[in-house]
């Protein structure tokens, strides 16, 4: 017998159990890798998110020091048309020169949904729209802190630097939304402005530099209502886009992420933002 004659045939396949052993590693290993790259891709939106801040809180302090130490105002009249009124992104944009970088990586929403609820940026041509996508900002200034607006009528009060006596201690800007569906759902992007969650101090007086005169109020959103977990308000426009925590940037310009707790804390938070700040040390939206 010859030699060729003496070899096995050679295997065409694999078998049956072989497939099966392939597909349950090949399943074990996506299992493993899966949440890897979803964490990796989180941590990639976070971490843009964060450059996007640093860049508008260092834009909001290149227009202080052009500005005589003045925050940007939030507007001018109120209308929401850019034909006669405007909004702190705006302002700060000669110093950004990007109006992409308001809209947060982690912030689903695209242009179209961005311009909701706002007028057409036909409306204006280019300058409504520039003006709806700074509106719809994912970085919500500390409004009541930096730039507060007096109802009845309308005046918007920009702060002095100098009235912060705290600035690394003091929240600038942090994550936000626009609205939420009737499912808790965010919708439409983000907002410029967001409340703190307590205006008051423990001794019932008010806890922002700025005080307004007898017989006007200041104009805010509703303040946190933890007692609607569905609202858009909950956290008084703040939103957690990153895994549970929100991007906040502080006064002197630096950046980290934080959990609503953190971002609460000191302040015995109630709806409307009714509660007391329990510690003045502790609490970040008025170390002034």
């Amino acid at each position: 017998m010859n030699v060729r004659q003496q070899r096995r045939p050679l295997k065409s396949g694999f078998t049956l159990i072989e497939l099966l052993v392939v597909i349950a590693i090949i399943a074990i290993l996506a299992a493993i890798l899966f949440p890897v790259f979803a964490q990796a891709r989180a941590q990639a939106r976070k971490t843009s998110c964060m450059s996007n801040f640093r860049n508008q809180a260092l834009g909001i302090q290149m227009y202080i020091q052009d500005y005589d130490t003045s925050y940007p105002i939030n507007g001018y009249t109120g209308s929401y048309n850019a034909a006669d009124d405007s909004n702190w992104g705006l302002l700060v944009q000669p110093y950004i020169k990007n109006i992409q970088i308001y809209a947060c990586p982690g912030d689903p929403a695209g242009f179209n949904e961005r311009m909701l609820d706002l007028l057409p940026p036909s409306n204006a041509g280019g300058k409504q729209k520039d003006f709806n996508l700074a509106i719809k900002n994912d970085f919500g200034l500390n409004w009541q802190l930096v730039c507060p607006l007096w109802a009845g009528p309308v005046e918007y009060r920009p702060v002095q630097e100098s009235q912060l006596n705290v600035p690394a201690q003091s929240i600038l800007g942090v994550d936000c939304l626009w609205d939420r569906d009737a499912s808790g759902t965010p919708r439409a992007g983000g907002n410029n402005s967001v409340d703190p969650p307590c205006f008051n101090e423990a001794d019932g007086s008010k806890a922002f530099p700025q005080h307004a005169p007898a017989g006007r109020g200041w104009y805010w959103f509703g303040g946190w209502n933890p007692g609607s977990p569905l609202a858009w308000n909950v956290y008084g426009g703040v939103w957690p886009w990153h895994t549970a925590m929100a991007l906040t940037a502080f006064c002197d310009t630096h950046v980290k992420p934080l959990k609503i707790p953190a971002l609460a804390a000191g302040c015995d938070v109630k709806n409307g933002s009714s509660g007391f700040i329990v510690d003045k040390t502790a609490y970040l939206w008025d170390n002034w």
